[in-house]
């Protein structure tokens, strides 16, 4: 059996170690600046604008395109392992280095594995696009029932 290269002791511990500062970062942005919007805004979307956009006419743009989209863009980080073990015919594919000990697949195993990475980004961006075609049939928010003296100017 043939086995990946795996991180050294040295950069196993550099990497888990930024990986953990940023999700840090990221915890803290989400609980002090996101969480209190996506509350707000849930709670009031007509407040808010956003290129000329209010959010409570789009709100179904948001939830149809906007929220697949945002996955998609986080996806497509899959994309180049999945075309590189695909085109080498192994998984995981030469130049990616592994955590642990992982026996490296070929065969219709390491195309299975591939192509799983190359198919969730394209079936989130098949629901974007899904979900643009959606967008109008869903029912109109009525503007006159607004509370606008809620906002905050």
């Amino acid at each position: 059996m043939e086995y990946a290269e795996e991180y050294t002791t040295k950069e196993k511990i550099t990497r888990i170690s930024l990986f953990a500062l940023l999700g840090l970062v990221l915890i803290f942005c989400h609980t002090t600046y996101f969480r209190p919007f996506i509350s707000d805004f849930g709670e009031s979307p007509h407040c808010y604008e956003l290129f000329g956009f209010n959010g409570a006419e789009y709100f179904w743009h948001l939830v149809f395109i906007g929220f697949p989209a945002s996955a998609f863009l986080i996806s497509i980080f899959m994309l180049p392992l999945g075309f590189k073990g695909i085109k080498e015919g192994r998984f995981p594919p030469e130049s990616v280095k592994v955590y642990k000990p992982t026996v490296i697949k070929t065969g219709a195993v390491a195309y299975f594995k591939s192509g799983v990475l190359i198919i969730v980004p394209a079936a989130i961006l098949a629901l974007s696009i899904w979900g643009y075609y959606q967008v109008d049939a869903m029912p109109l928010i009525e503007k006159q029932k607004l509370d606008y003296s809620s906002c905050q100017n």
